[in-house]
């Protein structure tokens, strides 16, 4: 009895030795992605600048797989915004007062964690303070879809990053957009 439960003891260590190595290369070789933020003011005032054009009433914003739609059509507009480096992107704005969400859609250039260029189209989402959910005002969301063997990705797909208040992420890896709530779910951590 005893040496049976000695094997099984020895056998779970060895398939947590795996797990855990493979989990540990799954996360070095995960798509990351470095996409310029949209500016954190926002959060506190979103409301289209100066600038903005094409003011309507839409119920999504994004292109194909990055789409977000919500249940009513809510404010929309196009601005010109300034982002890290320099650039000025066309973006296209969605606000939702009845969660408390800015979701902002542009094409744009963004990095590779291996410093490598990229572009295509960002999906971001920003809690406003009036937001429904309780989340930090400034927080949020955003997701690019990749190619395999774009910024390291295995596979076709949505990438995405849920971040805190600063900026800094707090979840990354394989996401979904939830047409439910709105937010992404990651679906694969990495």
């Amino acid at each position: 009895m005893k040496r049976t439960l000695r094997n099984i003891m020895l056998g779970l260590m060895a398939w947590s030795s795996i797990l855990i190595a493979s989990a540990q290369q799954s996360s070095t070789t995960a798509p990351k992605v470095q996409p310029n933020l949209i500016p954190s003011e926002k959060a506190t005032h979103p409301a289209p600048a100066g600038n903005a054009q094409g003011k309507t009433q839409k119920n999504s914003v994004g292109k194909g797989a990055l789409t977000v739609t919500t249940v009513q059509p809510v404010d929309f507009w196009q601005e010109q915004v300034a982002f890290a480096g320099g650039g000025m992107v066309t973006t296209d704005f969605l606000y939702d007062p009845n969660v408390g969400v800015l979701y902002g859609y542009r094409e744009d250039d963004f990095k590779c964690s291996n410093g490598q260029p990229a572009s295509g189209g960002i999906l971001e989402a920003l809690y406003t303070s009036d937001n429904k959910s309780g989340k930090p005002a400034g927080s949020g969301w955003w997701a690019v879809e990749l190619d395999a063997g774009k910024c390291a990705a295995k596979e076709s797909g949505i990438y995405g990053c849920k971040f805190d208040a600063s900026g800094n992420s707090t979840a990354c890896g394989a996401a979904t957009i939830n047409s439910s709530t709105g937010d992404i779910d990651i679906v694969a951590v990495q």
